[in-house]
């Protein structure tokens, strides 16, 4: 059951981490260097964070 669970938090995540990629590329595309940066940098910790607490935690 827990592999199930960390296997469509997995899949929630992919999709989070793309949609808000081509946000940043979008952003990037429109001449705002410093917005898709920080749009990168959400991104990334909105992956690394839950990573962190479910799967290195527990």
């Amino acid at each position: 059951m827990i592999f199930i669970l960390r296997v469509i938090l997995a899949i929630i995540l992919l999709w989070v981490f793309i949609k808000t990629i081509s946000y940043g590329k979008w952003t990037w595309d429109k001449k705002n260097r410093l917005g898709a940066v920080m749009i990168f940098v959400v991104a990334l910790a909105a992956v690394i964070l839950p990573i962190y607490v479910f799967y290195i935690r527990y």
